[in-house]
């Protein structure tokens, strides 16, 4: 594809994001997600390969469906209110409609279907604008509104999407796979926090995308579709060393960043008197990490039957591209250290 043509629908892209996030009024607000929507197909469809245009209709299909519900909703709102303020949404039926697209939009379950068949026909340079990019515009969406729609609605979606999350990726081999479950659950930790704490709920969302774009990168850079090819990423000791902790991070592993990151909407609920949910969340949390241990384990210690020239090449040790300490500690001192004193404000 021609770059100028890649620069501008990436460029739209932007734009139609930015449309929502700073939009007052449901017509903008429905056309920067239609702009977000159609920018970003020739985009996934760059790889004609059956899977990816397979993978490109479902997303499209999804997100016309979820779009055309937020527009029914706001005509609705138009239809008895008289306004397109995005503030003034008072009908319980049209709180219904405006919830159930998000929820879609979002990947949340019981809505949750499209997303990991949708991201395991993609790329992963794909795969870091669908998991990542286009999670901003609805979450944006669900602070401007969280006084008006429905949170019980919202919570007990989020709630189903930890344990989903959880369970859905135990049985998976593929990565991409992983990731979208991984990507499920931990939108069930944002949305939920988002109705106690913003501000925690939006550092919630930072390290997630920190974490998932430097996991999606390095699966790239070292062609890791399945748990079997984990063995590559050993040739490149600081793509095997990165990859363990931000899994492991991602995880709630301490002492890393996500650990902390986890304590965060813990305390929040405790402060909240919302205790019921806690343990369905600790659950999720603990049934999630032990598939990401499982990935770690694989690429770290497990080594996969292969022949004889290839077991001498991966044990030969090259002082060039021995891992530089700094390189090892960078994601635990930035990721942990600086989110420490963070947990405090939320206390």
């Amino acid at each position: 594809m021609n770059r100028a043509v890649v620069l501008f629908l990436l460029s739209t892209l932007i734009f139609g994001t930015s449309l929502v996030i700073l939009s007052n009024h449901w017509f903008p607000i429905w056309l920067g997600l239609e702009l977000s929507t159609l920018s970003l197909l020739p985009i996934l469809n760059f790889n004609t390969w059956s899977r990816g245009n397979e993978a490109t209709l479902k997303y499209f299909l999804v997100q016309a469906f979820s779009a055309a519900l937020l527009l029914n909703g706001a005509t609705l709102n138009l239809w008895t209110l008289g306004t397109w303020n995005i503030t003034n949404t008072m009908e319980p039926f049209v709180h219904s409609i405006i919830t159930l697209a998000l929820i879609i939009k979002l990947g949340l379950a019981p809505c949750h279907f499209w997303f990991p068949d949708v991201l395991s026909g993609l790329t992963f340079n794909n795969g870091i604008i669908i998991a990542c990019w286009q999670k901003i515009a609805p979450l944006f969406l669900i602070v401007n509104l969280n006084s008006l729609i429905l949170s019980e609605l919202i919570i007990i979606c989020s709630l189903l999407s930890v344990l989903i999350g959880a369970w859905g990726g135990l049985n998976q081999i593929s990565m991409r796979k992983i990731l979208a479950y991984s990507s499920i659950g931990h939108m069930g930790w944002i949305s939920c926090t988002l109705f106690f704490s913003e501000n925690a709920a939006i550092l919630l969302f930072i390290f997630y995308l920190l974490n998932n774009v430097l996991i999606f990168c390095i699966c790239n850079t070292s062609n890791l579709y399945s748990l079997s090819s984990l063995s590559k990423i050993n040739s490149n000791p600081t793509n095997s060393a990165l990859f363990t902790l931000a899994l492991l991070s991602l995880g709630g592993l301490p002492p890393l960043g996500g650990f902390i990151n986890k304590l965060i909407p813990l305390s929040v609920f405790t402060s909240n008197n919302s205790l019921l949910i806690i343990p369905f969340f600790i659950a999720g949390s603990l049934i999630s990490l032990y598939f990401y241990l499982r990935v770690t384990f694989n690429t770290s210690l497990t080594l996969f039957p292969q022949n004889s020239l290839g077991l001498l090449s991966s044990r030969s040790s090259n002082p060039s591209t021995q891992l530089p300490i700094i390189s090892i500690l960078t994601p635990l001192i930035i990721w942990g250290l600086l989110l420490i004193p963070t947990f405090y404000l939320f206390i």
